[in-house]
């Protein structure tokens, strides 16, 4: 029983780490929205991987189909924006693509399958619950991977979504920082969703970096992770 009661707590802390990491850098690269909105490419990507597992009988894991879906919106969005694309148009496009996919798959799999609606309603609502050793694995290497090279690339970022032509100017390759970037959110989040779900993810990811904004004038990454563990 100890031994559950820890494992929760301390998947919901590192949970909280890894939320706190991408919530400030969103925050300041006024890449909010677009996080925000990506959830829906989770969901898209997450019933499509249902529909895999159930009606088709691959053995493919849900989160990593979810995972590689989100990553390949994010990417479409970010090349829309490069090519002269408002942000807002290029987000829109995406999410119409994700729906889309929601749309179709959720009505072959429920059609096909009698289980197909249940699994989908758990990767909304989440398992945190019942936290398990596989959770706590996938949410530490998706820390491994996204808080370090969130840290690197933070200064680059802010700097790209205030002054674009002048990040171009200096040599920046904006492209480059901008698929990272949104590849990073796309997999902390898919990863999140897998675990606490997708609702409670798309509340809770911008929360610490606002609260860091408003209590801290260089808004510390500190106070992010403070609030996001708390």
């Amino acid at each position: 029983m100890l031994d559950i009661v820890l494992l929760t707590y301390g998947l919901a802390a590192l949970s909280g780490i890894l939320i706190g990491s991408i919530s400030m850098p969103m925050i300041t690269s006024r890449s909010i929205m677009f996080a925000l909105t990506m959830l829906h490419s989770i969901l898209g990507g997450a019933i499509l991987g249902i529909y895999l597992n159930i009606v088709l009988g691959m053995s493919i894991p849900v989160p990593i189909i979810a995972t590689l879906t989100a990553i390949g919106l994010s990417i479409l969005a970010a090349e829309l924006i490069e090519r002269g694309f408002a942000e807002d148009v290029a987000i829109a496009l995406s999410v119409s693509i994700a729906t889309t996919i929601t749309i179709v798959f959720s009505f072959l799999a429920a059609y096909l399958s009698s289980t197909a609606i249940a699994e989908a309603w758990l990767y909304i609502t989440g398992t945190s619950a019942i936290a398990t050793i596989d959770d706590f694995s996938r949410i530490s290497t998706a820390s491994i991977i996204v808080i370090p090279l969130i840290h690197i690339i933070s200064k680059e970022l802010k700097y790209i979504a205030f002054d674009e032509d002048g990040a171009k100017a200096l040599g920046l390759s904006v492209r480059f920082y901008r698929y990272l970037f949104y590849s990073l959110i796309a997999l902390a989040a898919s990863i999140l969703s897998s675990t606490i779900g997708v609702l409670v993810t798309h509340v809770i990811m911008a929360v610490p970096g606002a609260v860091a904004l408003r209590f801290s004038k260089r808004g510390s990454s500190s106070i992010s992770y403070l609030t996001a563990i708390g």
